[in-house]
């Protein structure tokens, strides 16, 4: 006997109330649909088009333009991944999840490497260009990137299970269950992955496990919901771009040693109450744990031992507490937001040589503590919107170091940061067609524990610079964005232009420390990037569809003088930042429940070295197929076929010792298959 309409209706409104109670902590940080943001919000249908169990960098890079991501392995499965936005490191990308910090708060990096198929627990994602809204965590410098968990609140139970399969020896499974929202009121999800491949590149193979957990009670009024994850990977090391002459000889080459494999795990808990004070305003109060470690082996050939063979390992353990909390209030003045945020986030570094892991000959500890803060505020008179967001960040850094290594105490200063973020920007709406906006935002960001070490640790070459706090100062950005919106019938276009400058940007322009093979890290001089981005999308003749995003950057360093030589180079251009960066899917359904879907991709060269002659990245352009079918209800298998032209391309690149290129090569033509069950 089926529920009355009545029953029905009853139902539905408690889901959409426990839905909003459940989004309050994710709309804080992300921004509205019509703010003056460059800004691509994807649900959970497009996520699962996209996603096939690949590193998050690679799902990210199909969701918005200016975003180019490379594998150590060549493949977008393995090991580990890297993403540059706008040209930009991922070091100055925000990622959260729920508005919980993601970042590694002292290198201020992510490695979704460490917490595998994480892309098939995901409700949406917003990923913000340029300065965008205030978060939570380390600064939004290139842009943001906030993940919304998987909701619990789906209408009745359920159960899945994948497997995918193909090139490089390349496995995947996982099982999830959801329970929908309870009469109790309760509702749960969990999932449990496994992968493994042996990587595209020489011996640069991953074995990873994940655990994904969420579990809420939702009332009227209230909500309490615990989300956690928990991952471990085994991934052959691949990080050294190989040289051009190598890679002539031998496309697959690794040139780190077989047996350097590392082992790093990485969780997160948070348990988050959200409070509906009445029907004009939330509070949200979040509190979360994190952590990650494990190991990091390097071996060399050594000929002073027995075996020839000698390992470092540098493990290192990270502990990471905090709590948020965000107000949020609608009146006649305006929506506000108010969002707090403190953390304290520990970190140790060892070294020691293999085995005598009891025994190190170098450790040190160091720790950040940050209280931020930021209000927002939007308001529409008419077809006019107008946002305003001001964030103030307290940081403390204190770095350590092992005086019995160094031979004195290190007694290196405390580092104290602080920064007033201001963003403010307009929108109009046009009719019902479309929308024009400008805005303008100011952050600052504070140096990485690399950045001030230019090395792995504290020794006799660098403890001079270290205890000088003014050796590599904060770095500023200031970004113009103006765009529009429209939409005819079927076709929409998003089209914005974006004009960053930057003060004291910190890049690899010192002199190179043999101990630690790194370049010291300064500010530079004034620099700018600027640039237009696309974004289009339209259905015809009801089987059809393109979608396609591109974006063209110019950037530019004002001047570099290279450590140790009498030579300036004026009006260059920065490393990795490709001109131009485009896309284009063409998708077919010949019945409802086949797509089938081709997708292009054109990347330009990019310089590689600060020089007027720089090494360049060579140009590329990839083309992909992929086909579903729904069968049998919800019943999904897929074929994924990456780079169909098998084409030899790389989309990083860096100078080897000798002066020479070097790439780390992606795969040639590689094929994956999928099926999911859905119960």
């Amino acid at each position: 006997m089926g529920l009355s309409p009545s029953l029905m209706w009853a139902q539905t409104q408690d889901t959409l109330k426990a839905r909003a109670l459940e989004e309050v902590s994710v709309t804080a940080v992300r921004a509205s649909a019509d703010a003056p943001i460059a800004q691509v919000t994807v649900g959970l249908k497009t996520i699962n088009e996209n996603f096939n169990g690949q590193d998050g960098a690679f799902l990210l890079e199909r969701l918005t333009p200016s975003l180019v991501s490379y594998s150590e392995s060549g493949t977008n499965f393995s090991n580990y991944g890297q993403m540059r936005l706008r040209g930009i490191d991922q070091t100055r990308i925000n990622i959260t999840l729920n508005g919980v910090p993601l970042n590694d708060m002292i290198d201020q990096g992510v490695f979704f490497s460490n917490f595998t198929d994480f892309g098939n627990s995901i409700q949406s994602v917003q990923i913000q260009r340029g300065v965008g809204t205030s978060s939570n965590g380390v600064a939004s410098y290139a842009g943001s990137v906030n993940f919304q968990s998987l909701s619990l609140l789906q209408e009745g139970p359920s159960a899945e299970v994948q497997f995918t399969g193909g090139s490089f020896n390349t496995a995947r499974a996982s099982a999830e269950v959801h329970t929908g929202l309870q009469e109790n009121r309760t509702a749960f999800y969990a999932r449990m992955s496994r992968l493994q491949s042996d990587g595209y590149r020489e011996h640069s193979g991953t074995e990873s496990n994940s655990l994904f957990f969420s579990g809420g009670y939702f009332g009227e009024k209230q909500s309490l919901k615990f989300t956690g994850f928990a991952g471990n990977t085994k991934n052959d090391l691949a990080y050294s771009p190989v040289s051009l002459s190598l890679i002539e000889d031998n496309p697959r080459t690794n040139v780190l040693m077989e047996n350097d494999i590392d082992d790093f795990s990485q969780y997160l808990f948070q348990l988050e109450h959200t409070w509906r004070l009445s029907s004009n305003s939330a509070w949200s109060n979040t509190l979360y744990y994190g952590g990650a470690g494990g190991d990091f082996p390097f071996s060399y050939v050594d000929s002073s031992t027995a075996t020839n063979l000698t390992t470092i390992n540098y493990p290192l353990n990270n502990q990471h507490t905090g709590w948020l909390s965000n107000f949020s209030y609608q009146s006649n003045l305006g929506l506000f937001n108010l969002g707090l945020h403190a953390y304290t986030f520990v970190r140790e570094n060892i070294e020691y040589v293999e085995p005598n892991n009891l025994d190190p000959y170098y450790e040190d500890q160091s720790t950040k503590d940050e209280f931020s803060a930021f209000l927002k505020w939007e308001k529409s008179f008419g077809p006019l919107k107008l946002f305003a967001d001001l964030q103030v960040r307290q940081v403390q850094l204190a770095l350590g170091g092992d005086a019995d290594f160094l031979g004195e105490d290190p007694n290196i200063p405390v580092r104290d940061y602080f920064f007033v973020n201001p963003k403010a920007g307009i929108s109009y709406n046009i009719r019902s067609k479309g929308q024009v906006y400008a805005s303008f935002g100011r952050s600052g960001r504070e140096p990485t524990r690399t950045d001030i070490l230019g090395s792995l640790q504290v020794n006799a070459s660098n403890i001079s610079d270290i205890r000088n706090v003014n050796s590599v100062e904060a770095e500023f950005v200031n970004d113009l964005e103006l765009g529009t919106r429209w939409q005819w019938d079927a076709l929409k276009l998003d089209a914005n232009l974006f004009y960053m400058t930057f003060e004291n940007e910190i890049a690899p322009i010192g002199v190179y420390i043999p101990e630690g093979f790194y370049q010291v890290y300064l500010n530079q001089e004034s620099s700018f990037r600027r640039g237009l981005e696309l974004m289009l999308t339209y259905p015809f003749m009801k089987r059809f569809e393109i979608q396609a995003q591109g974006a063209y950057l110019d950037a530019q360093i004002s001047q570099y003088a290279p450590a140790n030589q009498e030579i300036v180079y004026r009006d260059i251009s920065p490393i990795l930042s490709p001109n131009f960066n485009a896309s284009l899917q063409f998708t077919y359904r010949p019945i409802s429940s086949v797509r089938l879907a081709w997708r292009g991709r054109y990347l330009s060269e990019q310089a590689m070295e600060l020089s007027d002659d720089p090494l360049m990245v060579p140009s590329s352009f990839i083309l992909d197929f992929m086909a579903d079918w729904n069968f049998i209800g919800d019943h999904v298998l897929s074929l994924q076929i990456n780079n169909l032209s098998d084409e030899l391309y790389y989309t990083y690149g860096a100078p080897d010792f000798n002066g020479g290129p070097a790439f780390l090569v992606q795969a040639p033509i590689n094929i994956y298959g999928s099926v999911r069950f859905v119960f």
